[in-house]
């Protein structure tokens, strides 16, 4: 249904979403086991995939639909973000000491971030974002990948440095080990978490390897903030 609904809002034939949906039930069925008795695993690899209908991954085609609240898709949507939540929310720890923390205590985001958007990220502000945020432990990932990927897209390129708080880590992130793309170090961050901005640097000229720069305080723990006081983020 969410792909079908994807198809329909981007005027893309049905037909292709259907052979895109049996390309992921085929990367499921590499890891039967999980379809049986792991669903959160298999929801997880379905955020991994690098399967693409048009150049857009699942994992893009989700956040949108979340971002968007399609509330056609709602119930499907409800039934993913249950499996993978289930792997990145942790309640039963208050020091999360399962979670391998980078050393640093940083996490990195690459992306691009259009300039009628930075108003937005002011020093101070705390909000909440609509989506799934990727980030990863590897700064050169980030840039070199994402950043770059969006200079392509004709995007100014931004590095989001996430900082965690150094005891107890945060309550709604952890590592991707259930993926299907080895090597990207991921930590996942479920939607409606909240950020707070530190500091920013803003380019005159951006590059990928000297891109705008966004530093932001992760929240230890969502449920101590009033999420209907707190703005939503035009942008992740």
């Amino acid at each position: 249904m969410i792909i079908e609904n994807h198809c329909d809002v981007n005027n893309i034939p049905r037909e292709e979403g259907v052979n895109f949906f049996k390309g992921l039930q085929q990367e499921a069925f590499k890891n039967q086991h999980e379809l049986l008795s792991e669903v959160s695993s298999a929801c997880q690899r379905l955020w991994t995939s690098g399967l693409t209908l048009r150049g857009r991954e699942f994992c893009s085609i989700l956040n949108e639909t979340i971002r968007t609240d399609m509330a056609s898709c709602m119930a499907d949507v409800a039934v993913i973000c249950r499996g993978i939540n289930s792997l990145c929310v942790d309640r039963l720890t208050p020091n999360n000491n399962k979670v391998e923390w980078p050393q640093d205590h940083i996490l990195y985001r690459g992306g691009g971030l259009p300039d009628d958007k930075q108003q937005f990220f002011d020093v101070g502000r705390v909000y909440r974002c609509p989506m799934y945020l990727a980030t990863s432990v590897q700064e050169k990932v980030s840039k070199g990948v994402f950043c770059r990927r969006a200079v392509e897209q004709k995007l100014p390129p931004v590095l989001w440095v996430l900082h965690l708080d150094a005891e107890y880590g945060c309550f709604h992130t952890n590592f991707v080990d259930r993926t299907n793309v080895p090597g990207e170090k991921e930590f996942l961050f479920v939607p409606y978490s909240v950020f707070t901005v530190r500091e920013v640097v803003w380019h005159p000229k951006p590059t990928w390897r000297d891109p705008h720069i966004v530093h932001l305080d992760v929240a230890v723990d969502n449920q101590e903030f009033d999420h209907h006081n707190l703005p939503l983020a035009p942008w992740g």
